[in-house]
């Protein structure tokens, strides 16, 4: 689970939330049930929340997969293992600019990993929103929600990969520079 707040909220309740929101929306508007929200509006919130904490931390462990097995394809070209535990095994008196980018890209990372689930999801559902609105359009609605599903996923699969790969390089760019520093302070 991630540790920081605006992380747990990019990568885990954005996504959920973006993934359920028309699912919900069409349960309600098109059958009798409530979701307790008219009955017992907390519990009822509560139960959204958790649904959305559910679905976003299943997407943000689908993602992890995908960031091992990036990680593993890298590893030739950009040693992602040792350029990894190198960086976390780094303690230095004051911390370089360079990790807090690190970090910025990581939860950018992990948003579009999530994401990568979440449009998709969104999308379909969106359409059957629109195809249960306008029956007539019902061919041309699902025509376009498969497509634009399709879309979203390749999108934030490349943005998601894409970023991935600035992370690896970046990393291992400080790493080697640090060593660098480090050898060059030491030998004076």
């Amino acid at each position: 689970m991630p540790t920081t707040l605006s992380r747990s909220l990019l990568a885990v309740l954005i996504p959920g939330f973006v993934a359920i929101a028309p699912w919900l929306l069409a349960l309600v508007q098109h059958t009798d049930a409530t979701l307790g929200l008219a009955t017992y509006p907390s519990l009822g919130n509560v139960l959204l929340f958790a649904a959305a904490a559910v679905v976003g931390s299943v997407f943000e462990g689908l993602g992890t997969f995908l960031e091992v097995r990036w990680d593993r394809e890298r590893e030739p070209s950009h040693a992602v293992f040792e350029n990894w535990y190198g960086y976390l095994s780094t303690c230095l008196p004051i911390e370089p600019v360079g990790y807090r980018y690190l970090s910025r890209l990581a939860t950018t990372m992990y948003f579009e990993m999530s994401m990568l689930f979440a449009a998709p999801l969104f999308a379909l559902g969106a359409t059957v929103l629109a195809a249960l609105r306008f029956p007539q359009f019902k061919g041309g609605i699902w025509l376009f929600g498969a497509t634009a599903s399709l879309a979203t996923a390749f999108y934030f699969h490349w943005q998601a990969r894409s970023t991935h790969g600035t992370l690896c390089k970046t990393r291992r760019e400080i790493n080697n520079r640090l060593g660098v520093a480090y050898i060059h302070s030491v030998g004076t």
